[in-house]
């Protein structure tokens, strides 16, 4: 029989989508009031170099960056981050006649040495629920020393500059743990 453990611990990851760089440095002022310290922020890019399904609810010229926070969080109730989230994300709504339009989405997961996780409001086959309405999926893969590609990885979650940048962060995790267990 497995003994039960406490719950393991992550690196808050979040990707920030947004339609103009003061909601995007408003909605991440939020965040870090929250969770502290960035250890990384990646590249920034536009979102309609991978899709352009957000488009009619947005806009055109929508960019993107991901956020990984150096203070690890324990994972239990994790799910609860994008409960959070979707409440920020609602204070950057346009109400333009009867439609609503998101100026700023946030994406919320976690980053751990073996994977990268996110969570959704959506149901899908390859995701779990965890409560509150939210679901987790696993993103990304660690394996033989890179990120594997899963079927239903997001394309600009493996564009080349954001894996180096998750790698770099992965790394950086790796040494932190390290260091830890070493001053213990």
């Amino acid at each position: 029989m497995g003994q039960i453990k406490s719950a393991p611990q992550g690196h808050l990851f979040l990707a920030i989508m947004y339609a103009s760089e003061h909601q995007r440095q408003v909605a991440l002022k939020e965040v870090r009031t929250r969770f502290g310290e960035l250890m990384g922020a990646g590249p920034l890019f536009s979102v309609s170099d991978f899709t352009n399904y957000y488009e009619s609810e947005f806009g055109r010229d929508l960019m993107k960056q991901f956020f990984i926070f150096k203070q690890p969080t324990s994972l239990e109730n994790a799910h609860q981050i994008k409960v959070w989230t979707n409440q920020i994300e609602s204070q950057f709504v346009d109400n333009i006649g009867s439609q609503s339009r998101r100026q700023v989405n946030l994406d919320p997961g976690y980053l751990e040495p073996s994977k990268l996780v996110l969570f959704s409001t959506k149901n899908f086959s390859h995701r779990i629920y965890c409560g509150d309405g939210v679901f987790a999926e696993v993103t990304l893969i660690y394996e033989h020393g890179q990120f594997k590609i899963l079927p239903w990885t997001y394309p600009d979650y493996y564009w080349t500059k954001n894996l180096e940048f998750l790698m770099q962060m992965r790394n950086e995790i790796v040494r932190l743990s390290r260091k830890d267990s070493k001053q213990a």
